[in-house]
């Protein structure tokens, strides 16, 4: 999987421009995180078309870059985001993002990314990625 990450202003309007560029492509957001630091935004999102999501949205002036995500599933308890983060420490994997994407049934979905994504698969339980 991978997930879209766009560079732009902290201002009014943006969300509603990205999310209206990618359904005028009839592009579907899966998953979508913000964050702004003073003048400066950024927006994470997941697609159901990554390429048509790239092209969408720098047709509409916007700056994005796609990367790998690697997707896992951890049983939604106290602790098990330390155990699988222990993991990556031991292996040497550089984490340089990661979102709990959603907890349900007892068990939550992870996003992450890191500097070495086949190292990082290497970490996981073959049962945990997704």
């Amino acid at each position: 999987m991978q997930r879209i990450i766009v560079s732009t202003k902290n201002e009014v309007g943006v969300i509603a421009g990205i999310t209206a560029a990618l359904a005028e492509r009839d592009i579907n957001i899966q998953s979508l995180d913000t964050e702004g630091v003073g003048d400066h935004g950024m927006v994470i999102i997941t697609t159901d078309n990554d390429d048509g999501a790239l092209l969408a949205l720098s047709a509409a002036g916007y700056r994005a870059v796609a990367d790998d995500a690697l997707i896992v599933r951890l049983v939604d308890e106290p602790g098990a985001l330390a155990k699988l983060s222990a993991r990556f420490r031991d292996a040497g994997v550089n984490i340089q993002s990661m979102h709990i994407l959603n907890r349900h049934g007892g068990h939550a979905t992870i996003a992450l990314s890191a500097d070495d994504i086949d190292l990082a698969r290497s970490v996981v339980d073959d049962d945990a990625m997704l």
